[in-house]
């Protein structure tokens, strides 16, 4: 069974023509500097929470390795910088999560705020 009818392809522009015109005021309507400086000042703070949180996880795991008994010093150094690594990780995506609930909440009680009729 054909998945497909052989033909043309149908415009996905015409299709969707209500989605895609945008108005002329919109489309040449330039984002403020001081939007686009703070979404580029929590971008680089999310990242720089992020590398702290990796640090520190990896940090941490190096110190607390797993002893057990390796049959070569190269598989003990492979099994130790995968824990770290692993660890860091970890650390990182939950600082990451952290910082973006941190940064979210603000942001969707003030668009709440802001719909609501006075």
């Amino acid at each position: 069974m054909r998945r497909r009818e052989p033909g043309p392809a149908p415009d996905v522009f015409e299709a969707f023509a209500d989605r895609v015109d945008v108005p002329e005021e919109r489309r040449r309507a330039i984002p403020p500097v001081r939007a686009l400086a703070r979404s580029a000042g929590l971008t680089l703070g999310l990242m720089l929470l992020t590398s702290l949180g990796f640090i520190g996880g990896a940090w941490l795991a190096a110190q607390r390795t797993p002893d057990l008994a390796y049959t070569t010093v190269i598989w003990e150094g492979v099994v130790v910088l995968a824990w770290c690594v692993l660890w860091g990780l970890l650390a990182g995506a939950s600082a990451l999560a952290v910082g973006v609930v941190a940064v979210a909440l603000p942001w969707v009680r003030r668009q709440r705020a802001g719909q609501r009729p006075s």
